[in-house]
């Protein structure tokens, strides 16, 4: 199935109630769904997955740097938000679980940068 793509207005200003995906302005990041809008929805509802809201306050708490991409997959029942940052002029990949939000993964040059102590 080819990505769902979506800029945050679209989905927040959605009818249906898909706020709760996507429930923070994302400042111009570029959000892609490789899963089936209806399916993230319901995850977030059922508390599988944590709504945007709560990633990019983490990511904020976490890490230095402007979020320029964000896609969520589900792989063998697992949801990963996988982001892109960038950090000057340095682009940072970071994998969180959209369960829990912890911080599963991160490469790039200068994260002794990037990660906030």
């Amino acid at each position: 199935m080819a990505p769902i793509t979506a800029h945050a207005a679209f989905l927040s200003d959605s009818p249906n109630g898909h706020e709760l995906v996507q429930d923070v302005e994302t400042g111009g990041a570029h959000v892609e769904f490789d899963e089936d809008q209806e399916e993230v929805y319901d995850a977030v509802q059922r508390g599988l997955i944590k709504p945007f809201s709560e990633l990019f306050a983490t990511v904020e708490n976490d890490l230095n740097g402007r979020v320029i991409k964000v896609e969520l997959e589900e792989d063998d029942d697992a949801w990963v938000y996988e982001l892109k940052l960038m950090h000057n002029q340095d682009i940072i990949k970071v994998e969180y679980n959209a369960t829990t939000l912890e911080l599963m993964e991160i490469k790039g040059h200068n994260l002794q940068q990037v990660i906030k102590k």
